[in-house]
């Protein structure tokens, strides 16, 4: 396992979160009353999303599907399972961003070798991030913890709402049960909070992602299980 120590972050790019009509409708907006917008005004939000590249490099396409996925797809899976509701601080710091920081991650004190790895982080505040997204290349989550303890020991934990996991496999039940352990999700109604039991109020999630037909990334909501939520507890949190 890899040194958390000896693991260090190669900026390759920023983008700043604009709208492109500021007269449109917002996910700000939404997530003040989030009973009051169905699922075709939540869209027109995200379709109001405008990402402009700061620095003109050019990115990993995975890095930029992800960003998209968690500000877009995911802000409306959240709405529409009623996991906002569980994880309503980190569902509106996903509606507030206005900078984005990628980084390539490597290893080493004097000699750098890139690992299969990035970190995305996402700024309401320019000094602190609110959310950091770790996106995984390995075809096996071996070093999820390392990854993780990086981004808590390097974080202000008041200002951190949550943490995304990308995983290029789907978690095997070894793995889902580390993560039941991490978040203390013995409880029906709080394990959905998925709150990391190194902090107080910072979340965890995981996201598989693969290719489908050698095409486009398809991302899968692993982490919180999700599968009787609808049905267990739609009455009370939609």
């Amino acid at each position: 396992m890899i040194n958390r120590f000896l693991i260090s972050k190669k900026l390759l790019g920023k983008f700043k979160i604009k709208q492109k009509n500021p007269l449109a409708l917002s996910c700000e907006k939404i997530t003040g009353t989030p009973r009051t917008f169905n699922t075709a005004q939540i869209k027109s939000a995200i379709d109001n999303i405008l990402f402009v590249d700061l620095e003109e490099n050019i990115l990993p396409e995975l890095a930029i599907k992800s960003i998209e996925y968690l500000l877009k797809d995911l802000f409306i899976h959240m709405h529409q399972t009623g996991l906002y509701n569980r994880q309503l601080k980190l569902w509106k710091s996903m509606a507030n961003i206005i900078e984005i920081s990628v980084f390539k991650l490597q290893k080493g004190l004097f000699k750098k070798d890139e690992l299969n790895a990035y970190i995305i982080d996402f700024f309401i505040d320019p000094r602190f991030q609110c959310i950091s997204a770790i996106i995984d290349e390995n075809k096996n989550p071996g070093e999820f913890e390392v990854y993780l303890n990086k981004i808590i020991s390097s974080s202000n934990l008041t200002r951190l709402k949550g943490i995304f996991y990308f995983s290029n496999c789907i978690p095997d039940k070894d793995f889902i049960s580390k993560l039941r352990l991490f978040t203390n999700s013995l409880d029906p109604i709080s394990k959905y909070e998925s709150i990391l039991l190194k902090t107080n109020d910072v979340r965890l999630n995981v996201i598989s992602y693969g290719k489908k037909d050698y095409d486009d990334y398809v991302f899968n909501n692993i982490y919180p299980e999700l599968k009787s939520f609808k049905s267990e507890e739609s009455m009370t949190l939609q």
